[in-house]
């Protein structure tokens, strides 16, 4: 698949964008790549690691840090939009005009929005994971396109975030690759 013809991604972040420096590192490994990270957009500043890598998969990736609107933004050459890490409300306005998708950090439809860690431990619950959804007007209550599990092992927020983190980690470029065949083949 020739550059032209790769699904173009545009990242949001909020935080350190580990999981999207997770994901660029796997990309720049990859030879046969599915997706081309054409857009990084960030509500904070972004890491240099980030750009760093981000410039080596692709030289002409636009990255735009501090924006406070996504409105302002020119999403040309975008097919989709992946919310990975980004803490604010998409606005209806992007995500009816975009296909655009969310990292979760619980097996919804349990555990919309924060504090999903220390909910799922109040609760006793057996397992934990993530789940990449579309994004509608509804926090994290889009359509569901890749859920990976995991048994509790963990009794306290901290030790469970960090095996959290790690499935992401390990899974988060995997399932990106999986929604990228589905959409290309609509």
């Amino acid at each position: 698949m020739d550059q032209l013809n790769k699904i173009k991604v545009c990242f949001l972040i909020s935080g350190y964008g580990t999981n999207l420096f997770k994901v660029l590192t796997n990309l720049k490994k990859d030879k046969i790549r599915k997706f081309l990270p054409s857009i990084i957009i960030s509500n904070n500043k972004v890491k240099d690691e980030i750009k760093n890598i981000a410039k080596k998969v692709n030289q002409k990736i636009k990255i735009y840090e501090d924006i406070k609107d996504l409105n302002t933004i020119n999403f040309i050459n975008t097919d989709l939009i992946f919310s990975i890490g980004y803490m604010k409300k998409i606005p209806n306005s992007i995500f009816q005009k975009y296909k655009t998708i969310n990292l979760h950090p619980s097996l919804l439809p349990n555990y919309k929005g924060l504090m999903t860690h220390k909910r799922m431990l109040i609760n006793n619950e057996n397992l934990y994971g993530f789940t990449i959804h579309l994004v509608n007007e509804s926090i994290d209550d889009g359509e569901i396109l890749f859920q990976k599990s995991k048994k509790v092992n963990n009794l306290n927020e901290e030790s469970l975030i960090k095996a959290h983190k790690k499935l992401e980690y390990e899974n988060v470029y995997k399932a990106l690759i999986e929604i990228c065949i589905i959409l290309d083949k609509l």
